[in-house]
């Protein structure tokens, strides 16, 4: 893969990404004040009901992937559970004294999405070489 190719898968990503942050807020502030859900559950739900927008946005439009859909969305769902788990070990140390704001912020909007990337194209969307 060209340079340019990566640089436009990467912005791509970020697109997607981005366009998920602002459907998670809407969703997660909607479950709260709309629904009377709590701030966690708001946010859990929000999260659990875009996995699958995810999955399909980065499929198509990050990685254009044409392989078996369930094995990539057995891997997504995986890196989705890791992600989570860091976020919720991240916000409990954060809570403990362990991590300032900012640190939470730079590892939560940071280093997952980061990690998430390179995980994607190495294994979840990871195109096997041609003979």
């Amino acid at each position: 893969m060209t340079s340019s190719a990566r640089l436009r898968q990467f912005v791509i990503f970020c697109a997607v990404g981005l366009a998920n942050t602002g459907a998670y807020f809407a969703i997660a502030n909607g479950l709260h004040l709309l629904g009377g859900f709590t701030e966690t559950v708001s946010a859990y739900l929000a999260y659990v009901v875009l996995v699958p927008v995810s999955f399909i946005g980065h499929r198509k439009l990050t990685f254009a992937s044409d392989a078996a859909v369930l094995g990539e969305w057995a891997k997504f769902c995986v890196v989705q559970a890791m992600s989570l788990l860091v976020i919720s070990v991240t916000t409990y140390l954060a809570h403990q004294g362990y991590f300032s704001g900012w640190q939470t912020f730079a590892i939560i909007s940071i280093a997952i999405p980061a990690l998430n990337f390179l995980t994607f194209q190495a294994w979840v969307f990871a195109r096997k070489p041609t003979a």
